[in-house]
């Protein structure tokens, strides 16, 4: 999926994508980054993202805190990491989100101004070592995803049960709670 970013003039994109062997986390980024040069690149563990709006919130905050001198990192790809995460330090960050060698579900998040530079990459994705592109993954919310996510993100269900007035999805809920972790890291910076 890509969308244009116009405060920041950039363009997101957002792919999911599954590794059917063993997933090479340097090898990958470093293939991707040879596609699109001009492009800020991240790959972090799918299973725990919850959705599309999870990524886009996380992305922006990353570009505000860049565009506001207030990042936490020097990087933009771990910032945008830290925020998905929610997490201010790094290493809890890499260990929640991080790609290791058996993680099947990855989100791919680039960023450029370039868009037939985004497109190249999302085309070329896929036929990058066992990789399909699959975005299904992103909206799921199977109750085995949903009880990875709550304890990935240490969220309780007291919490789900004090978010809204009206009847959410619990997907919904943890995407609200997720997004809410992120908002208060942008604030703590």
């Amino acid at each position: 999926m890509l969308i244009r970013l116009t405060e920041h003039n950039t363009i997101l994109l957002i792919e999911g994508l599954v590794s059917a062997g063993k997933v090479e986390f340097i090898r990958l980024i470093q293939v991707f980054g040879k596609i699109a040069p001009n492009s800020i690149i991240q790959m972090v563990n799918g299973s725990v993202i919850i959705g599309y709006d999870h990524v886009l919130f996380a992305v922006l905050n990353a570009l505000n805190a860049r565009k506001n001198r207030r990042m936490i990192c020097e990087d933009l790809s771990l910032e945008i990491l830290v925020y998905l995460s929610a997490q201010r330090q790094i290493k809890n960050s890499m260990e929640m989100l991080g790609v290791r060698d058996e993680t099947k579900h990855l989100v791919m998040i680039a960023i450029s101004e370039n868009q037939t530079e985004l497109e190249r990459l999302k085309e070329s994705a896929p036929h990058v070592a066992d990789l399909t592109s699959d975005n299904s993954f992103l909206n799921s919310c199977s109750d085995e995803k949903l009880d990875l996510v709550k304890r990935t993100f240490r969220i309780s269900d007291a919490e789900l049960e004090s978010i809204g007035r009206r009847p959410l999805s619990e997907k919904e809920k943890l995407e609200r709670l997720i997004v809410e972790k992120i908002a208060l890291l942008a604030v703590s910076v």
